[in-house]
């Protein structure tokens, strides 16, 4: 049986290991929680029905728009939004896929520092409920008192289709 040493440093690196271990597990555990496109960026378009071509990460998590925002200005996604609507942030260069206009592509600096992709013009975001590849679950969504929608290649929000997530392999 283990016993926590009475030394309060002891138990206090204990503890700190208990965290980190935790932490560590959790990340692991949760890889679909993690909305970031750090390592090895990549955009490019998926298509799939009702939606169409639409704009998506390297692991073909869509990425979406805000209709609060305006094309060329800061995020108004902040705050509790951000637990929803995680940014798509790049740390270094993003590659780009097939049928990706270049000139359309950007990034603004978020007030924490990082750079948020845009693409013309508009900041491209996460849905955190999105937990498959292709999943579309923020699609045509209304929130925190504007609606969000898939970006097509052209930059525009995809209008059409509803709330899709994506089928399992033994679905198909």
């Amino acid at each position: 049986m283990y016993v926590l040493p009475r030394n309060r440093y002891m138990r206090q690196a204990n503890k700190t290991m208990l965290l980190t271990a935790l932490l560590a597990g959790a990340a692991t555990l949760l890889p679909g929680f993690v909305h970031s496109a750090e390592q090895d960026s990549l955009l490019q378009i998926n298509e799939q029905a009702p939606y169409g071509r639409y704009l998506t990460d390297r692991q073909k998590r869509s990425l979406y728009l805000f209709s609060q925002d305006e094309p060329g200005n800061a995020s108004t996604c902040v705050d509790e939004c951000l637990n929803t609507w995680p940014p798509y942030t790049v740390r270094g260069d993003l590659q780009l896929g097939e049928g990706i206009d270049s000139s359309k592509l950007d990034t603004i600096e978020r007030e924490d520092g990082s750079r948020q992709v845009t693409y013309d013009g508009w900041p491209l975001y996460y849905f955190s409920g999105d937990n498959q590849p292709t999943d579309a679950l923020g699609q045509d969504v209304k929130h925190l008192g504007g609606k969000w929608f898939l970006v097509s290649p052209q930059g525009k929000k995809v209008p059409h289709g509803e709330r899709t997530q994506a089928k399992e392999a033994n679905d198909q």
